[in-house]
């Protein structure tokens, strides 16, 4: 039996891939400067409406071609 007052937030694993320096450092900046606490629009994949998260969590793997951004997103509630 769901607990607390909002038992139904949802936590989502994503994977963000990125070709270009600019968008690499445009989002290490933007996750930095939420800081895990500061709450952003997101629409998470199959779903058609955007929800408030907050990312407190993710690491970024540098390939020759690309860098992924491991992200765990936290729905919150205003």
């Amino acid at each position: 039996r769901p607990t607390g007052l909002n038992p139904q937030l949802k936590t989502f694993q994503a994977v963000f891939r990125v070709t270009d320096e600019s968008t690499r450092r445009w989002l290490e900046e933007f996750l930095s400067w939420h800081g895990g606490y500061r709450a952003f629009l997101w629409r998470p994949p199959k779903h058609n409406r955007t929800v408030r998260v907050v990312c407190r969590e993710w690491s970024v793997t540098d390939n020759a071609r690309y860098s992924d951004f491991s992200c765990t997103i936290e729905q919150v509630v205003n």
